[in-house]
Parts: structure tokens; C-alpha cells; sequence
């Protein structure tokens, strides 16, 4: 009972802290300076019959002076930078005042997060009866997530897309699970990560799941913006990656990438210890895929820790990862909560205790992203998270193969 009431407290705690945070910083909203004003902009450019120029940043620029309240000489561009199908989701906003638009997107994204738990539910069994309240409180107490929903970000929909791809998985459903992951494109960097695992499985339903949805949003996107846009895209997204200094800071990702490159601003010194990223991402990768295995339902816990492995990993090659991405490990995060919630007593598990409780602890993410201003090392929680799964993935491989020995001897 003293138990429950702690990990209520904790949660109300972090919840209020969040909550304070949005207060401290209500003036940049009321401003329109949240990063949903990238998606106004795309959404009122769409509209206005201007998607042939959707990546011209003059253009982008003089369409957020519109709504955003600061002087016009103090507005530095924020780069709509990504794909032109995501784009016509924000068309209906832009018939509402910038304000009450994002305001409306912060509501659509709770209910996201609603109903992303509500599905979860049958797959977090343990949860469900020792903590079912938990379920509800975790979102909102995880900083990710609460600080996506202050950015306006689409985070919290690749995070109820992979909510999605896992229930489809663990039904049998690999093409249904392909369809979501094809459906979360529009973070690509966060994805296509996934689905190079997918290849080294060969899960080759749910690679035409994906393949199904890109060839949707590739022909949405041609109609959107055109050939010319739409093979513009891509050398727009990487000069976006190379020349932004102000929006795009690898010193703040939790990941690889950030881990690597977020200590030095020379562009040249990036572009050399990117080659060492490349082939260190690719490893891991590969490592990642050998504790995953689709198709085999023995194990749940196992099943869920292969996963969880892998979706980490997806993040951390990601060459592109905020906090507000972070949100993407919520569902691992539940996946091993839950484990842990099943069986308290097991020894073993000190590790995944510890490093759970830093992903909520949100005073950590605010340290290393605002005062230190390097959320880079954040990467090495992720890297030690993975690694515990792996490790307790082989403990359980060696009991059943001891077990199984057992079995045959007695036979």
C-alpha cells in the first residue's frame, strides 16, 4: 500500500512539474513559437495553393510572420522538414487562429495518448491489476511525452503507431503491422531503422505492410507538391540537417548521432566521426536484431524484451531525435514495468529498476537539455537500458536451453 502510494505521489509530482514548465514557458506559446508552428505553416501553404514551393524557406518564413507575435526583424525560420503528405493533416487547423489551433492539436494529441494505453491494456496484464491507474498517470508523468505535447510535435502519433505495429504483431497481423510503421513515414529517421531489422528477420508481410503505405504517401505527396518538390525533398532535408545551427543541435539528441557529433560545432570534425556513426549504428542494429525473433510467441517476456531492444535501438541510429521523440520509449518502458510488476521479488532486475526510474525522472532531462545543454549523454541511459534487456534475455535463453537439457536427460 506504502508502495502504491509513493508511485502515485511520484507521478502526481512529475505531472506537476510539467505542468509548471508549460506555465514558465506559457508566453512562447502564446507567441506562436512552439514547433507546431512548422505545421501551420505547411497546412496554410497547402491551402493558399502554394505546395509547389512548400520547401522554400523565404516563403515559410513569411507565413509564420503572420501569426507569429514577436517583431518581424527577432523571427528566425523554423523549417517545415518533412514529408509533404503529413502536411494536408494540418490543412483543417489552419481554418482557426494559430492559437486555438494549437490548443486543439494538444487535445488531440491527450486523446491519442488515451487511447494509445486503452489498446495497450490487454498487453500490460500485470499493470492492468496491481496499477491500472498507473497506465493513465505514466503518460502524462513521462517528460517526453509531456514536453511533445507543449511543442505541438507529432511524436505522440509515432508513439500510437507503434502501439498499433506491436498489437499487430503479437496477433499474427504483420501486414497490418507493416501498415502502421508505413503510416509513422513521416518520422522516417525513426523508422526505417525498424523495418532494416525487419529485413534481417525476414518479415516480408509486414515489409508490403510498409511498402503499401509509402506507395500511399509517396502518390499523396506527388498530388500535395509535385515531381519537382517531392525530389527536391530529400536534398531539402539533409541541408536543413547541415546548415541549421539554431534548430537542428545533435549536442541535445539522445542518441548516436548527438552522443558522437554533439561536442564539436565544426561541421568538418561532424562529417568525419559520421563515417564511424554509420558503421557503429549498423552494428548495433545488427546486434539488436539477434534478440528478436518475430515469429516466435514461447516466451512472452522474451518476445516483449527482443521488441523493446529494437525499438530502443531504432531510436538511437536515428539520425534525427529530440525529447519529444523520446516518446517512442514509453512503450518499452511499459512493456518492462510490467514484467517487473508481475514478479517484484525477482533478483536480477536491480538494473532495469534503476534505469527506469531516470526515464521518468523528468529534473534529469531538464538538466542535461536546458542548464547543461548536452541531452546527448541522456543516450547512455538508452544504451544501458538496452543493455540490461540483453542481458536478462540471455538469462532466461540459458534457463530454458538448461531446462530443456533437463528434460531430454530424464527422458
Amino acid at each position: 500500500m506504502r508502495f502504491r502510494f509513493a508511485v502515485t505521489s511520484f507521478c502526481l509530482g512529475m505531472i506537476l512539474l510539467h505542468l509548471a514548465v508549460f506555465w514558465l514557458a506559457r508566453q512562447q506559446a502564446l507567441d506562436g513559437l512552439p514547433d507546431f508552428r512548422i505545421f501551420y505553416t505547411a497546412g496554410l501553404m497547402l491551402r493558399r495553393g502554394q505546395g509547389h514551393d512548400l520547401y522554400n524557406d523565404d516563403l515559410q518564413l513569411k507565413t509564420q510572420r503572420e501569426f507569429v507575435k514577436l517583431p518581424a526583424s527577432e523571427i528566425r525560420p523554423l523549417p517545415y522538414n518533412h514529408p509533404p503528405f503529413e502536411a494536408i493533416l494540418y490543412v483543417p487547423f489552419t481554418y482557426l487562429p494559430y492559437l486555438a489551433a494549437y490548443s486543439l492539436w494538444i487535445l488531440l494529441n491527450l486523446f491519442a495518448v488515451g487511447m494509445s494505453i486503452y489498446v495497450m491494456r490487454p498487453w500490460l496484464p500485470a499493470l492492468v491489476r496491481e496499477f491500472s491507474w498507473f497506465l493513465f498517470l505514466a503518460p502524462l508523468a513521462f517528460f517526453p511525452v509531456a514536453y511533445a505535447l507543449m511543442q505541438g510535435q507529432d511524436s505522440i502519433m509515432l508513439m500510437a503507431l507503434y502501439c498499433l505495429a506491436y498489437i499487430a504483431f503479437r496477433r499474427r497481423q504483420d501486414v497490418q503491422a507493416g501498415v502502421f510503421l508505413g503510416l509513422g513515414l513521416f518520422k522516417f529517421h525513426l523508422v526505417l531503422p525498424f523495418a532494416f531489422v525487419l529485413l534481417l528477420r525476414r518479415r516480408w508481410r509486414a515489409i508490403a505492410g510498409m511498402t503499401i503505405s509509402a506507395a500511399c504517401e509517396l502518390a499523396i505527396s506527388c498530388a500535395l507538391v509535385g515531381w519537382r518538390e517531392l525530389l527536391y525533398y530529400p536534398h531539402y532535408a539533409w541541408l536543413v540537417n547541415r546548415t541549421s545551427s539554431w534548430s537542428i543541435i545533435p549536442r541535445n539528441m539522445a542518441n548516436l548521432r548527438g552522443l558522437f557529433t554533439g561536442w564539436t560545432e565544426s561541421v568538418a570534425q561532424r562529417s568525419a566521426l559520421e563515417l564511424l556513426l554509420l558503421g557503429v549504428s549498423l552494428c548495433l542494429l545488427f546486434w539488436a536484431s539477434q534478440y528478436w525473433h518475430p515469429g516466435d510467441f514461447r516466451s512472452s517476456d522474451g518476445w516483449n524484451a527482443g521488441f523493446s531492444i529494437v525499438l530502443i535501438a531504432t531510436f538511437l541510429v536515428g539520425y534525427h531525435g529530440y525529447n519529444q521523440d523520446l516518446s517512442m520509449v514509453l512503450l518499452p518502458t511499459l512493456l518492462v514495468l510490467d514484467r517487473l510488476a508481475a514478479d517484484p521479488a525477482r533478483r536480477g532486475d536491480m538494473g532495469l529498476r534503476v534505469i527506469t526510474g531516470v526515464l521518468f525522472f523528468s529534473p534529469v532531462y531538464l538538466v542535461l537539455t536546458f542548464h547543461y545543454e548536452h541531452q546527448n549523454l541522456f543516450s547512455l541511459v538508452l544504451l544501458a537500458f538496452i543493455g540490461c534487456l540483453a542481458a536478462r534475455s540471455r538469462a532466461q535463453s540459458d534457463t530454458v536451453s538448461q531446462e530443456n537439457v533437463s528434460v531430454a536427460s530424464g527422458g
